[in-house]
């Protein structure tokens, strides 16, 4: 099921506000957006990538995110018509929805990293020249994109339900749906592959790209997130210059893929709180294949793990190898960075 196509394939305005044709506007605003905003958001994030923090924002991140949250709301067994026993959507939420996917990293053409969440807002009201959209619409739809980003609880901000055009809408479960969406939007598609082959990268950006190209899938099923890694022996021995806010550090890809396995685990428990229970996802089981560049063989068998909450609630934050039993050898040895590095290493010079 994808939300896009199953909103597309409505055709009775009357299912909307004041039987306002809503179709028309979505398909008027994701044509523009497609055309004049989201390549230009490309543009700009490549004279911006010296900071190290991207990877592709275009139109195929956009068809990902609206990928991601169909994933999460098929969940539901979802029904977009009234009357039935099913989990109900309106199609004028998934408007709303639809049109917040369009809009969430608009911001970058006019803010920083930091900004960018926030500033969808003003391009969104510069964009509906035409007033296609009331003010309360642009307010709720500016609301909901800018969710997906920040610490300081920015879904928990937003009402549970609300009325909007004499339609009940609930921006807290939209803005979950968005939000996770956008940091389940990861695969090898969105990595530069060609540019990583012949080394043409940003140093500081090379390992963001080299984590999206190693994940290879993403699974949704029975309340846990499953992800799998394909990482070549090349990727593995050294370490990748990194911006933080600290500064620069040197840092191995499996310790990124550790700890971005560990912010989706985050994200999950943060979003949980806004969804229905049926789709909470308490759990991210992931398997990391680790292969030779020369055949593409296992080097040794996959590092499996899985993310669950565990015991009594600590505000202590844990690191991966307390959270995570397998990830630690029966001597005590973590499976970190430079045991993989110095494993690979030994494996090239015995090949």
């Amino acid at each position: 099921m994808n939300i896009e196509e199953e909103f597309l394939k409505i055709t009775d305005k009357s299912v909307f506000p004041h039987e306002k044709d809503y179709f028309c506007i979505y398909k008027t605003f994701k044509n523009a957006f497609d055309k004049d905003v989201h390549p230009e958001i490309k543009t700009k994030i490549l004279e911006i990538e010296k900071s190290g923090y991207y990877n592709d924002h275009g139109v195929d991140h956009i068809r990902m995110v609206i990928d991601r949250v169909s994933k999460i709301i098929s969940c539901l067994n979802p029904s977009f018509n009234p009357g039935t026993d099913k989990f109900y959507i309106s199609p004028y939420e998934i408007f709303i929805l639809l049109m917040a996917i369009q809009l969430h990293d608009t911001g970058h053409l006019i803010g920083s990293r930091v900004e960018h969440a926030k500033k969808g807002k003003e391009i969104l009201a510069k964009f509906d020249a035409g007033k296609a959209l009331n003010t309360s619409e642009k307010m709720v739809i500016g609301n909901i994109a800018r969710s997906h980003g920040g610490q300081d609880d920015p879904i928990g901000k937003l009402q549970t339900s609300d009325t909007l055009s004499h339609e009940r809408i609930r921006p807290q479960f939209l803005a979950a749906c968005l939000r996770l969406g956008d940091e389940l939007a990861e695969d090898l598609t969105r990595a530069s592959n060609f540019l990583l082959e012949i080394n043409q990268i940003e140093e500081t950006s090379k390992i963001f790209h080299l984590y999206s190209a190693s994940l290879d899938s993403l699974h949704l099923n029975e309340k846990e997130i499953q992800l799998s890694f394909y990482v070549e022996d090349k990727y593995l021995t050294d370490k990748y210059p990194k911006q933080t806010k600290s500064g620069i550090i040197e840092e191995y890809l499996i310790t990124e893929i550790y700890k971005r396995t560990q912010k989706t685990f985050l994200e999950a428990l943060y979003c949980g709180r806004f969804l229905p229970e049926i789709c909470r996802f308490n759990k991210v089981r992931v398997k990391i294949h680790l292969l030779t560049s020369s055949d593409h063989d296992e080097i040794i068998a996959p590092i499996a793990y899985e993310l669950k909450e565990n015991g009594y609630p600590s505000l202590d934050k844990q690191n991966i190898f307390d959270a995570c039993a397998s990830l630690t050898l029966h001597g005590g040895q973590h499976i970190d960075g430079d045991y993989i590095s110095n494993l690979v290493k030994a494996k090239i010079l015995t090949a």
